[in-house]
């Protein structure tokens, strides 16, 4: 198991990540959203948007996106937690401790270790994102 921090930017996200890879040093690779499937519909100024940033030096590992959901990003929901968990029971077993009185906003799905995403917020309002380890 592996956590990891994972920041949510306003769409400011590839000038945050290259900052802190000045800071940091390390490899830095960028997935934009025009990238994915069906990607080219949207207005070009949406396509620039970073869907999924990786920093990954000798002792930094840092992702980052500029998605930060329908409430957008406020003060206390810029950063998640990221789990990456390689054992299957493992993952189950955390994502249902941690949801207990929390709420869950991606569900656990029996494809999350083809690299699917589950994510919830715990009951102390910290969010969580659970990947299969290699999936990010």
């Amino acid at each position: 198991m592996a956590i990891y921090p994972f920041l949510t930017f306003n769409g400011n996200c590839r000038e945050a990540m290259r900052f802190y890879q000045s800071c940091f040093g390390g490899e830095l690779q960028f997935t934009y959203l025009g990238d994915t499937p069906g990607g080219k519909q949207f207005p070009l100024e949406i396509r620039q948007l970073v869907l999924h940033a990786s920093l990954e030096s000798e002792h930094v590992r840092l992702f980052a996106s500029d998605l930060g959901g329908e409430e957008g990003v406020a003060a206390g929901n810029s950063i998640s937690l990221w789990i990456s968990i390689t054992v299957p029971d493992q993952l189950k077993s955390v994502f249902q401790k941690l949801a207990k009185e929390g709420e869950v906003t991606a569900p656990l799905s029996p494809g999350i270790l083809k690299g699917q995403w589950a994510t919830l917020t715990d009951r102390y309002a910290v969010q969580w994102i659970f990947s299969a380890a290699g999936a990010g």
